[in-house]
Order: C-alpha cells, then structure tokens, then sequence
C-alpha cells in the first residue's frame, strides 16, 4: 500500500504569524521592520531577509526580526537558518508556542523526527490542545512507524476540535499500516466527505476494500480517483480487472 499524507509542501506549513510591534512612538526598528514584512507580503524574501538582517545587525534582541526573518528563509527552503533565528527567539521566550510549532515543523521537513516530536511535546506540555502540533506529531510517529502512537495523536486532535480531511486521511493511513482493514474505509469516508475530490483518498480507500474483501467496491474507488486524476490508480486496475 503506497503511504501518502495530506501534508502541503514544507513552505506553505510554516505558520504565518508575524511579529508586529507596535507603540505610539514607533523606533527605526519598528519601520524598517513593517517595511520588510510588506516585503514578505509581495514575495520578496531575499530583500525581507536583507531588512531584517539590518534590524539585528544594529539590535541583536530585536525578537520580531528573528522571527520574520525565520518565516522568509522557511520560504527560501533555507531550514538550517530559520531554525537557528527560532532557536534564538527560544532562548529568550521559552513559552512561545509559535516558535517550537514552526521549528518542529522544520526539523520534520528535515526529517529529524526525533527533534520534531521533542518540540511537539514540548508545546502540548504548555497547551495539551494544540490540535496542529498533536496532528504534526502524530505524523511524524507515523513514520517513525509507530503507528499506535500516531493513532493516539490523531484522536486527541479530532478530540480537541480539528475536523479536516487531512487528519482524518491521515489516521486512515495509520490504521491502514496496522491492517485495521474497517476502521480504515471509515476514516477514508470521513476524509472524502470533507473533500469529494480527495483523490489519493480515493485509491487508498479502493486498495483497503480490496484487502478487506470488497473487490467492487475497490475497483470503484480506483476507477474514481483515476477519473480525479491520481497516476498510479490505471495500472492498479490492470493489475485486479485482468
């Protein structure tokens, strides 16, 4: 069984909170630093960069800058040194959510599990109902292969509020790898329901019915994400239909 996961790409992971700093008086570091994030609004990571970089240069605990500077690199695919701006700010604010949730989300991208399910647990330490970084480290034990675990995570997210196609495919999968045949179709159902035009959905529902014994029901799902445009599904249905 292919394992695939909702996941977007690394970049359009990233949270997006930008560090505004506002006051009645606004300092040199304050404008030059709207100025770079309307940089950043426009796409223009590498002048962003080089604004935020004049914003250190000339005060080195200037936390918004690092912080902003992390999200234009996360966009560069530069990981090593959005990481090291966020390590930064983590050094001075140990209870910024924000800043473990995106450097988890890098060493993921990375595949540094390990360190990934490290800042994931220490963000649920401070709010045990992060339903993104419960979701996220679910992930990441799932390919870590332990799949009870990423089981756990996924439940305690859709416990906690998150309704998404993306955590329902993804428990599917799990379940799938531990060969919880049912269980998986229940939650493939779940997915699809949200986004009928979840392809890979689909297929991976089609191959759990064909293991579970439902070759009709298999070859329509197959037939389905083939029409929805997922590669793998016609030589899939070569293979059962002979």
């Amino acid at each position: 069984m292919t394992k695939l996961y909702l996941k977007t790409t690394s970049i359009a992971l990233f949270i997006l909170l930008v560090f505004f700093v506002i006051s009645c008086n606004k300092s040199k570091e304050d404008r030059t630093n709207e100025n770079a994030i309307e940089l950043m609004a426009n796409q223009k990571y590498t002048l962003a960069i080089k604004e935020f970089s004049s914003i250190i240069k000339d005060d080195k605990n200037y936390l918004p800058a690092y912080y902003n500077r992390a999200i234009c690199y996360s966009f560069l695919n530069k990981n090593r040194e959005a990481i090291n701006d966020l390590n930064f700010v983590i050094t001075k604010q140990k209870f910024e959510e924000e800043a473990y949730l995106n450097r988890a989300i890098l060493f993921e991208n990375q595949k540094n599990y390990e360190l990934a399910i490290k800042d994931y647990s220490h963000l649920l330490s401070i709010n045990p109902r992060n339903t993104k970084a419960l979701h996220f480290r679910g992930i990441c034990k799932y390919y870590m292969r332990n799949y009870k675990g990423a089981v756990k995570d996924y439940d305690l997210s859709i416990k906690y509020g998150m309704n998404s196609s993306g955590v329902y495919y993804n428990k599917a999968v799990a379940l799938d790898c531990m060969e919880q045949y049912s269980k998986a179709i229940n939650y493939y159902d779940k997915a699809i329901k949200i986004d009928t035009k979840l392809k890979r959905a689909y297929f991976a529902r089609g191959i759990a019915n064909l293991k579970n014994g439902n070759k009709e029901a298999a070859i329509s799902d197959i037939k389905q994400s083939e029409k929805l445009g997922f590669k793998k599904a016609r030589n899939i249905l070569k293979q059962i239909t002979g």
